[in-house]
């Protein structure tokens, strides 16, 4: 309900002349009941974004600032040692940055923030299809997920810009525009507006500065993923030339011969998993590192490798076998016979030699090499007890 102080004039007044032309109420009294629910539609989409960057730039500083502290110190991560550091000094200043440009969602209706949403918008739309792009290309469809809800909300913001009625020195209070949209929704015309009951907040207007700074920080961002996405065809290319030396290795006449191509795939995979995140890749480099094939031989890295992807890596028979042998032997993990056994034997079933060697199986048949009759018999041993017997019979491996 409305106060008298609200009412200006007598009865048979028209509800627009009690205000002045352009002021706020005149523009509120004007929208009719579409243009009233886009308005407060609008104001809403902006608040709850507005949330969204708050939220998100508690959760780096809550969850994703300690984890890079944590992770380090956790074995299997290795590699991700000297990169945390780095992470972490450059996440820290989202922290305050993200919360900020929140803030101005939420509180901000001046035409300077109509015209920093917007551009901030335009350029995160720029950057989330590089990163598109780059997901597609590189088979990341996490990538991909991430960075097209990115494009979709900074489109939203950009369409809400364009709803004049909310910005500019005399832009209407979200209290308001529900008032216009309620008395429309009720079937009711709007004859006056509540006034808009300033709360002045100290912290909206450092924010508004600082928010500022997403401007170089998603120009910078898209820089690098620009930078990335060149980057991506080459990898591509040292990636199917790893393919190329690794079967030339294989086929090799001397051992030196297989040395120096196991080298180059070695070279060629490692170049290749810095810009070109497909998994066949880690698969590659799991192998390369559990048999000591062109690098030296490492064991955590190897297991890290291969069970990055583990469908993937079961799609190679050397992979498995090679997985199956750090499981055996207890090398860059715990010691697991039952799931050595299972990787061990699908990769026997697949015809890998050194598998089919160590688990006894029988020369195949030239005629039907994978036949279903080409099993070993065990004496009426499981799979897991043959090779408990033949770690006991053997050296072990270090």
């Amino acid at each position: 309900m409305c106060s008298n102080s609200d009412v200006v004039g007598n009865d048979s007044q028209n509800p627009q002349e009690r205000y002045a032309p352009g002021s706020v109420e005149d523009r509120l009294l004007k929208l009719d009941a579409d243009s009233s629910k886009k308005a407060l539609h609008d104001s809403r989409s902006m608040k709850r974004l507005g949330v969204v960057f708050i939220v998100f730039g508690f959760i780096i500083l809550l969850v994703v600032e300690p984890l890079l502290l944590v992770l380090p110190r956790i074995p299997g991560f290795s590699t991700f040692k000297d990169n945390a550091p780095v992470w972490a000094l450059v996440l820290l200043p989202l922290v305050v940055i993200l919360p900020s440009y929140g803030v101005v969602l939420r509180h901000c209706r001046s035409t300077a923030a109509q015209w920093l949403i917007r551009i901030v918008s335009i350029l995160m739309i720029i950057e989330g299809v590089f990163s598109m792009i780059k997901g597609v290309r590189t088979s990341n469809y996490g990538e991909f997920a991430g960075a097209l809800v990115s494009v979709l909300i900074s489109i939203r913001l950009c369409v809400v810009t364009y709803n004049q009625i909310l910005f500019g020195k005399d832009a209407p209070s979200h209290h308001q525009l529900g008032y216009v949209r309620s008395k429309w929704k009720s079937g009711q015309k709007p004859e006056h507006i509540p006034e808009r009951v300033h709360k002045p907040k100290k912290y909206v207007k450092p924010c508004f500065f600082i928010a500022f700074l997403m401007i170089p920080v998603v120009v910078l961002h898209t820089l690098d993923d620009y930078s990335r996405l060149a980057n991506v065809t080459k990898a591509r290319e040292y990636y199917e030339a790893g393919r190329a030396a690794f079967a030339e290795a294989a086929q090799a006449k001397t051992a030196q011969e297989a040395v120096n191509k196991f080298a180059e795939a070695y070279f060629d995979f490692s170049l290749a998993a810095s810009d070109y995140s497909n998994q066949d890749v880690h698969v590659y480099l799991g192998i390369c590192y559990a048999g000591g094939l062109g690098c030296a031989r490492n064991d955590a890295e190897a297991f890290r490798h291969l069970t990055m992807y583990r469908p993937v890596t079961n799609e190679y028979p050397d992979a498995q076998y090679q997985l199956g042998i750090l499981y055996l032997h207890g090398r860059g993990t715990d010691q697991n016979i039952p799931e050595a056994a299972k990787l061990l034997n699908a990769a026997a079933a697949k015809g890998q030699k050194d598998a089919r060697d160590l688990l006894g199986y029988p020369e195949p048949d030239p005629n039907s090499p994978l036949a279903s009759d080409d099993v070993p018999d065990y004496g009426g041993m499981t799979v897991e007890e043959y090779l408990i017997r033949k770690l006991a019979d053997t050296p072990s491996e270090s």
